[in-house]
């Protein structure tokens, strides 16, 4: 069984809660106005015959904010989707260092996507990519994304750190 020490560990991280939770009201804030973009473009297009222009570029600019926006809280509250298929029969003096490796690979997997992301906002500002419709710079989108998910990737680690501590923490 896992430690309980771990199962709300965003309130023991001091500032990345605040800073995580932070984003994930904004997360919330875009999400809301996604809806009143789709609810205005449906209503444009329906009622008045008239969509609402570059909608679909917006929304599309708007969903990987939410994720990135999101993201941060959802892996230091470990919200993400998990699988207990084998936590009925792995070993209670295993599960630490099982924690260890999955906190471990998840915060190498946002690393590695952090690094990507920046790449790409490099290749971004270098050739002055625009989107297609309002001719808005791609960059600073991507760049978005890379901080929220260097972000996740500190909360990850600091799980780690979590997790490091309760395995060698007297019992």
């Amino acid at each position: 069984m896992s430690d309980p020490f771990l199962h709300e560990p965003a309130t023991r991280v001091r500032g990345l809660d605040t800073i995580a939770s932070a984003f994930s009201l904004i997360a919330g804030i875009i999400l809301l106005g996604m809806m009143a973009i789709t609810f205005a473009d449906v209503i444009g297009r329906y009622v008045f015959l008239a969509p609402l222009p570059a909608a679909y570029e917006i929304i599309s600019l708007m969903m990987p904010a939410v994720i990135f926006c999101a993201m941060p809280l959802t892996v230091l509250r470990q919200g993400h989707v998990t699988i207990d298929l084998l936590d009925g029969v792995t070993p209670s003096r295993i599960v630490p260092a099982r924690d260890i490796l999955v906190h471990l690979c998840s915060a190498a997997a946002l690393v590695l996507v952090t690094w990507r992301l920046a790449v790409r906002a490099g290749d971004q500002f270098e050739y002055e990519d625009v989107s297609d419709q309002l001719w808005l710079p791609l960059w600073p989108f991507s760049t978005a994304m890379a901080i929220l998910c260097a972000l996740a990737a500190l909360c990850a680690v600091a799980l780690l750190v979590l997790s490091v501590r309760a395995l060698f923490r007297p019992s």
